[in-house]
């Protein structure tokens, strides 16, 4: 079997993840400090991307180097192959939403997805929509530090990025759900290993990608969001019906099978005075998982141990958001405690939440 992170430590010691003592000892920001197997930090072999389809150019442009959480440069270099990031946490409570960064690629108008690299400290990836099979990675302040290309991939509509293990180690997945368009007979998520880069640089890159396809066992859906059990790797996406309407949730099959997407539960979410579902993202932690509409955002919590797609049954909690012009992106901080979004748009904002 194997243990989500943060559940394994805690679960042989008998220890209690938010207990007074041990792992469990609040954090300096207000979170529950858990047992630090957090997801492994690794690329395909842990080393720089190299290559010759990899161009690595000292920044010619103001403010490019790459910054860490606090505005400051830090070093962005990878963890080694075992090096675990920061301890996984919970937080009891959040602060509300303040922006941070504006994304300041002009290039970058339609952010439809945002992820916390795992590999990168610091970076995020966020990407647009449509056709382009693309992402960037920009640091909290919004300045780009880097740009990749799946090489020979073609996609239709990609609505949303998502961090998560694979063979390689973390991989970054683009996942092509747009339905909204023209109609279509299947689906695809694309993923390649997490790229390494080097403070005060610019990556560019084309990198071979993954395809996996699938179909829903009943019929095409439009869908905006996708997640991934940080401890098994399951890919799981929530389909964006119209306002007002109920969001489904599907387990995809396993990369190199393909096939029919498995129906998991309705969701009691969006309400009514909601906008349809438009990102989601899994709490590192394998806590939970978190489900952006364009108006609200909502957290499903489960107890330390539970298996992520308890979550799915849990009565979801509305939690801070940002004003954005219309909100397409959530991911969680990488070690839990918190999380950022973002929108389409020009300059569009970068938020965060923290542990209140």
């Amino acid at each position: 079997m194997t243990a989500r992170p943060g559940v394994l430590l805690c679960t042989v010691l008998a220890l209690a993840c938010g207990s007074p003592a041990g792992p469990g000892d609040p954090a300096p920001d207000g979170g529950a400090v858990m047992a630090p197997d957090a997801p492994v930090v690794a690329g395909a072999d842990g080393a720089a991307t190299t290559g010759s389809d990899v161009t690595v150019t000292s920044s010619g442009e103001a403010g490019q180097d790459v910054a860490g959480p606090d505005g400051n440069a830090a070093d962005a270099a990878p963890a080694a192959p075992d090096q675990a990031p920061a301890a996984c946490g919970i937080c009891a409570a959040y602060a509300p939403a303040q922006m941070v960064g504006q994304v300041q690629d002009p290039q970058l108008n339609a952010v439809s997805g945002i992820a916390s690299s795992w590999r990168n400290p610091g970076l995020l990836y966020v990407h647009n929509d449509r056709d382009r099979p693309e992402f960037a990675a920009v640091t909290e302040a919004g300045v780009v530090a880097g740009r990749f290309t799946l090489g020979g991939a073609t996609v239709r509509d990609v609505e949303d990025i998502a961090v998560g293990r694979c063979p390689a180690g973390t991989c970054v997945h683009l996942a092509d759900l747009g339905n909204n368009i023209s109609p279509r007979p299947d689906f695809q998520i694309l993923r390649v290993p997490e790229p390494a880069l080097t403070a005060g640089m610019v990556t560019t890159a084309t990198l071979p990608a993954e395809r996996l396809v699938f179909t829903y066992p009943d019929g095409p859906h439009n869908a905006e969001s996708l997640l991934i059990d940080p401890g098994s790797g399951a890919l799981y996406v929530i389909t964006k019906v119209a306002a007002g309407a109920r969001s489904t949730v599907y387990k995809l099959p396993a990369f190199g099978a393909g096939g029919a997407a498995t129906k998991i539960a309705d969701l009691p979410v969006p309400t009514p005075a909601d906008q349809p579902a438009t990102a989601a993202d899994a709490h590192p932690c394998g806590a939970g998982f978190l489900l952006r509409t364009n108006n609200t955002a909502y957290e499903f919590r489960v107890p330390t141990g539970s298996p992520l797609e308890d979550a799915f049954k849990a009565t979801p909690t509305a939690v801070p958001v940002g004003n954005e012009q219309q909100s397409e992106g959530i991911t969680y901080r990488p070690d839990g405690r918190g999380y950022y979004t973002t929108s389409e748009g020009a300059r569009p904002p970068i938020h965060r939440v923290v542990c209140k």
